[in-house]
Parts: C-alpha cells; sequence; structure tokens
C-alpha cells in the first residue's frame, strides 16, 4: 500500500495520472486498468486526465478530483516513458506551471518536480487554451499546490517488464 509521508495525507492529497490519449480504444482502457490497479495500492483520491483524443481531459480530470474534497495538493504524474514536447511544455503548460508556450518547463531549478502554488504564485493563474490542440479547454477550478513528477523514466521496474516480456516471448 502505498502511504503519504508526514507532509502530505491521503485526504489533502489528489493523484492525476496523465496520458497523451489515442484513438485507439485498447490504449484509454489499458490506462484506465493502471488507474485502477494504482487505486488498490494507494490511500489516494486518484483521477485520469488525458492531453487529447480521450476525456476526461486534464482541466476536467482535476476539476472532478478536487469537487466536494478537501484536497489542497496535486500530484500530477505523467505516465510516459521520457521527456518530449508534451511532459516539457505542453502539460506544464495546461497545469498553468508554464505560461509562455515557447518556452520549455525548468526542471533543472525544479529538483526533478514542477511545484506550482496558486496562493503564492499569481503570475500562473489557470486560462483556457493552453494546450495547443485544445483550444477551448475548460479553467481548472483549484487553488492548490500542483506538484508535477518526471515521467516513469529509464527505471529499473521498466526492464523488468521488458525481461518479463522476452521471456513470454522466449517461451511461444
Amino acid at each position: 500500500m502505498i502511504e503519504s509521508n508526514s507532509d502530505f495525507n491521503s485526504k489533502n492529497t489528489g493523484i492525476l495520472l496523465i496520458s497523451h490519449g489515442s484513438r485507439h480504444p485498447l490504449a484509454g482502457e489499458t490506462f484506465n486498468k493502471i488507474a485502477e490497479m494504482f487505486r488498490k495500492e494507494s490511500n489516494f483520491k486518484v483521477n485520469v486526465g488525458y492531453m487529447e483524443i480521450h476525456k476526461p481531459n486534464i482541466p476536467t480530470a482535476i476539476n472532478e478530483l478536487v469537487e466536494g474534497t478537501e484536497i489542497n495538493t496535486i500530484i500530477a504524474v505523467p505516465v510516459f516513458l521520457a521527456h518530449g514536447i508534451h511532459t516539457t511544455r505542453d502539460i506544464p503548460k495546461i497545469l498553468g506551471l508554464n505560461d509562455d508556450e515557447s518556452c520549455e518547463f525548468d526542471h533543472e531549478h525544479s529538483d526533478g518536480h514542477g511545484h506550482h502554488n496558486h496562493e503564492e504564485n499569481d503570475n500562473h493563474s489557470h486560462k483556457g487554451g493552453h494546450h495547443s490542440h485544445h483550444h477551448d479547454l475548460e479553467k481548472i477550478d483549484f487553488d492548490g499546490e500542483i506538484i508535477y513528477t518526471e515521467p516513469l523514466g529509464a527505471d529499473p521496474l521498466v526492464i523488468e517488464i521488458i525481461k518479463n516480456r522476452v521471456d513470454n516471448a522466449l517461451k511461444m
């Protein structure tokens, strides 16, 4: 079971798992299964948000996550393998962590996490139209902190999955 540390508790912290979205229906089903598996391993309220194609989009997912709760911190996890334009520019822009479309999110000055606290930083208000594919995104109705994590990356657990796939293929 994933427990929160002393700085965060499951009543005031929500988890947003972020996916790109795909036209292939199995992609959404798979991502929702991942989210359901994570919910079973976690004490946190968890929601999924998609950059495009699938619903809910990221602003809708955040609004659903915090509605009627005590959540004042959201940990946004891009479930992507590596950094790219979506994880360094588009998603931070949608989350209100980066208001300049030409500027990439600065991970060097964030200890690997993007932090954004609406109460302390009025320069990053959430506005519709953050993502170049979604010019009409709804407003995010959240005044707390958003902590944006790194993508999955070159993690030993990813290697275990690859080894498992190779082993299974050799058994066929």
